[in-house]
C-alpha cells in the first residue's frame, strides 16, 4: 500500500504546479548541461540549498547525454526531504555533458608523424578508413592526442593506430583508427597543355607527388629528359609523361612548302615540295612534288629544307624531280 501511495504521490507531483519548500522553490533546470565528471542535485535543480553539491550520478562521456526517469528522480528528491512538483508533465530528464571536439588536423598530423618515424619515409599518402573524426573530450581539457600504439603491415601499407585523447593523460579516451599508407615520389609534369610537336622548355615543367606503385618504368622521373623534347601526342597538365610519347620538336608543319634536295655523286637538285605530315629534325616524312604530284620520302634538315633519301627507290623519285 505504501508503494502504491508513493506512486500516486509522484504522479500528482509530476502534474502539479511548483510549490515553495522552506521558503525556496525547487525547480528543474532547462537544457541541463554539466562540465565535470559528476552530476549533482544543483546541476538538475534550482533551489536545492545545502544539498546542491550532492552527487547523484556519474556524468556521461564528453559530448554525450544521459537520461533519467522523472519518477526515479522524484523518488530520490523525496528521500532527501525535498519536494519537487514540476509545472508541466514530464517523463524523462536529459543531462548532456559539455565537450569539445579535437580538430581532425591535430589527429591526422600525429598519426602522420608516427608513420613517418616508423616507416622512415619522407613522402607518403595516408588514407584513414574513418572520414568523420569526431573525438570529444571535456571542455576544460587540452585538444591534443598522442599515438600510443601503431601496427603496420609493410607489404600492404595497412595500419591500425591507437590514439589517446588528451595526449599522455592517465584516464583519457582511447580510440583505434585504421587506414592505409602509400609511398610517394616526385615526378616532373607539365604546367599547361602541350600539343603534339610543341617543344618542352624548363619553364613548362612542374612537379607532382605520385604513388610510387603507379610510376611505371616508362614514366619520366628526370626533368632533364623532357627539356628540348616534344610530345608525340598531346599531353594535359599535371599528368605523368611516358618516354614513348617523347620525340624531337616539330621543325616542319604539315602542308608547308619546303625545298626538296637531292645530293648524289656530285649532283645537286632542288625543287619545291609540300609536306604531307609534320616532322622534327632527322624525321622521315612524306613530301609531294608540286610539279609532278609524286609523293616521296624525305628527311627533315631544317624548317625550310628536306633531303631525299639516297636509297634506290628514292633515286627513282629524283628523276621525277629533275623532269
Amino acid at each position: 500500500m505504501k508503494y502504491i501511495a508513493l506512486i500516486l504521490t509522484l504522479v500528482i507531483a509530476l502534474t502539479a504546479p511548483a510549490i515553495s519548500v522552506a521558503g525556496e522553490t525547487i525547480t528543474l533546470r532547462r537544457d541541463i548541461t554539466v562540465e565535470g565528471e559528476q552530476i549533482t542535485l544543483g546541476d538538475l535543480f534550482v533551489g536545492a540549498g545545502d544539498k546542491a553539491g550532492q552527487v547523484i550520478a556519474p556524468a556521461p562521456a564528453p559530448g554525450k547525454s544521459t537520461v533519467f526517469k522523472a519518477v526515479s528522480v522524484a523518488r530520490y528528491i523525496h528521500a532527501e526531504g525535498l519536494d519537487w512538483r514540476p509545472a508541466t508533465p514530464i517523463r524523462r530528464i536529459s543531462v548532456r555533458r559539455v565537450g569539445s571536439s579535437i580538430p581532425p588536423q591535430v589527429i591526422t598530423d600525429q598519426i602522420r608523424a608516427a608513420l613517418e618515424y616508423e616507416l622512415d619515409l619522407d613522402m607518403f599518402e595516408m588514407n584513414l578508413a574513418t572520414q568523420n573524426l569526431n573525438i570529444q573530450i571535456a571542455a576544460n581539457q587540452p585538444q591534443t592526442v598522442s599515438v600510443e600504439n601503431l601496427f603496420i603491415n609493410r607489404e600492404s601499407g595497412q595500419f591500425v593506430a591507437e590514439i589517446l585523447a588528451p595526449a599522455n593523460s592517465e584516464n583519457g579516451q582511447r580510440v583505434r583508427l585504421s587506414g592505409q599508407v602509400h609511398a610517394q615520389m616526385m615526378i616532373p609534369v607539365l604546367k599547361r597543355f602541350k600539343s603534339a610537336g610543341e617543344e618542352i622548355r624548363e619553364s613548362d615543367i612542374d612537379y607532382k607527388a605520385e604513388r610510387s606503385s603507379k610510376v611505371g618504368r616508362q614514366v619520366v622521373t628526370d626533368a632533364a629528359l623532357l627539356i628540348g623534347k616534344s610530345p608525340r601526342r598531346s599531353v594535359r597538365s599535371g599528368l605523368p609523361i611516358n618516354m614513348s610519347n617523347l620525340g624531337d620538336p616539330v621543325l616542319v608543319e604539315k602542308g608547308k612548302l619546303v625545298a626538296v634536295i637531292l645530293e648524289q655523286g656530285g649532283m645537286y637538285l632542288s625543287v619545291t615540295g609540300r609536306t604531307l605530315e609534320s616532322g622534327g629534325e632527322d624525321d622521315v616524312i612524306r613530301v609531294e612534288n608540286i610539279n609532278s604530284r609524286k609523293v616521296i620520302q624525305a628527311q627533315v634538315i631544317s624548317a625550310q629544307e628536306v633531303r631525299i633519301l639516297t636509297r634506290q627507290p628514292q633515286l627513282a623519285s629524283a628523276s621525277d624531280i629533275k623532269n
